[in-house]
C-alpha cells in the first residue's frame, strides 16, 4: 500500500484529517490521536458525517480510560505505541488504514531521533502489511524532523 505525509497549516489540519478519514469509506483502520482526545476527535469526525464504527482509536492525549475500545498510550512511550499499532495491523484482516494526526507533537515528549525511529518502524511495518498510512504534521513545527522522515513515505504533500 502507500504512505503519505501531509504537511499543512495548523488551521487546516483538522479539515485535511477529516477529508482523508472520510476517503476510507467502510475500511477498518487505526487513528492515532496525538493532539486531541479520542472523544473530541470522534465527535469532530461524526459532526462531519464520518462513520467511526470501524475506526480503532489510540489516544495519546488522555490517560484515563473512558471507553473499552480505546487504547491510551502516553506520547513518550513510542515503543509501546509502535507495538500497539503493529498488533492492530496484524489483527485487522484485508484492507486497512492508519492515520497519525500530528507527528510533530511527538517532539514535545521525545527526542528527534526516537521520533524518526518510530516513524521508520511504523511505515515499514505498514508497507509490509498492506496498510494505507497517512501522517499529518503542521508546517510550523519540527522542520528538522520532517527533513529526516520524508524518505520513509511514498509521497509527501504540502498543502
Amino acid at each position: 500500500m502507500t504512505s503519505l505525509l501531509i504537511i499543512t497549516s495548523v488551521e487546516k489540519l483538522q479539515t485535511r484529517v477529516n477529508s482523508v478519514v472520510k476517503s476510507f469509506k467502510n475500511i477498518p483502520g487505526i487513528y492515532v490521536s496525538l493532539n486531541k482526545t479520542q472523544k473530541s476527535t470522534e465527535n469532530i469526525l461524526r459532526k462531519n458525517k464520518i462513520n467511526t464504527n470501524k475506526i480503532f482509536f489510540i489516544d495519546c492525549v488522555t490517560s484515563e480510560k473512558t471507553k473499552e475500545d480505546v487504547l491510551h498510550i502516553a506520547p513518550d512511550q513510542l515503543d509501546l505505541l509502535s507495538s500497539a499499532i503493529n498488533t492492530f495491523i496484524k489483527d485487522i484482516k484485508g484492507k486497512k488504514f492508519l492515520v497519525v494526526d500530528a507527528l510533530s507533537t511527538l517532539l514535545i515528549y521525545n527526542d528527534e531521533n526516537k521520533v524518526v525511529k518510530f516513524v521508520k518502524e511504523v511505515t515499514e511495518y505498514a508497507s509490509q502489511n498492506d496498510v494505507k498510512v497517512t501522517a499529518f504534521s503542521p508546517k510550523t513545527k519540527g522542520e528538522e524532523l520532517l527533513n529526516k522522515i520524508f524518505n520513509f513515505f511514498d509521497e509527501v504533500k504540502k498543502r
